[in-house]
């Protein structure tokens, strides 16, 4: 039952993220992911609930994600680099929910779902914050450094490329999703990283 209810979370946050949350039914779901709806009916019981559930999923994944990053043991620029790939990681295997959550942050129509994205948000900025904000204090990084918006700046810039490629200008490269492409936008992050918090 686990692989068919993640199976349905994936065809549902796909058909979601190109038709937006009121064009896709539970039928046309139920259908792509050849179960029956009377099954997403009963684990679900609603689209809205199938909504919340998806992103409950990736809020584990994050929390999941940040007990790595912490286990860890970097300290500093490694810290935050490390942190910086991981998140891009996921989000780019969610590059889908990234797009639903945006869609629902836009049209301000489900309050609940809005409050849940928040939520997702600021754990991710949190971990950013609270480790810059450690740096400071311990004279690692400069104690004037604006840790709010630097964090802000990079984790729009790095969702921005996750969620629309075109959002992030790469002029000479032909495939912006290419590898490279992302190995640039990570290599910049880290420099950017080191260029605002160095003493």
């Amino acid at each position: 039952m686990k692989n068919n209810r993640e199976h349905v979370l994936k065809v549902a946050t796909k058909l979601i993220s190109q038709r937006g949350f009121d064009g896709a039914s539970t039928r046309e779901i139920a259908q792509t992911a050849k179960v029956s709806q009377g099954m997403i009916n009963y684990y679900f019981g609603s689209k809205e609930a199938l909504l919340k559930e998806i992103i409950n999923d990736y809020q584990e994944q994050i929390n999941n994600t940040i007990k790595s990053i912490v286990h860890s043991n970097l300290e500093g620029l490694e810290f935050l680099s490390l942190a910086s790939r991981k998140f891009f990681d996921l989000g780019m295997r969610n590059r889908d929910l990234a797009r639903v959550l945006m869609v629902e942050e836009m049209m301000e129509m489900r309050q609940e779902v809005i409050t849940q994205s928040d939520e997702v948000g600021s754990s991710i900025t949190n971990i950013f914050v609270d480790k810059i904000e450690e740096g400071k204090k311990n004279g690692t990084f400069n104690k004037n450094a604006d840790s709010e918006l630097i964090v802000s700046f990079l984790i729009n810039t790095l969702n921005d490329y996750i969620i629309r490629e075109e959002r992030v200008y790469f002029n000479t490269l032909k495939d912006p999703y290419s590898e490279a492409a992302q190995q640039r936008l990570l290599d910049f992050s880290d420099h950017y990283l080191k260029t605002m918090l160095s003493n």
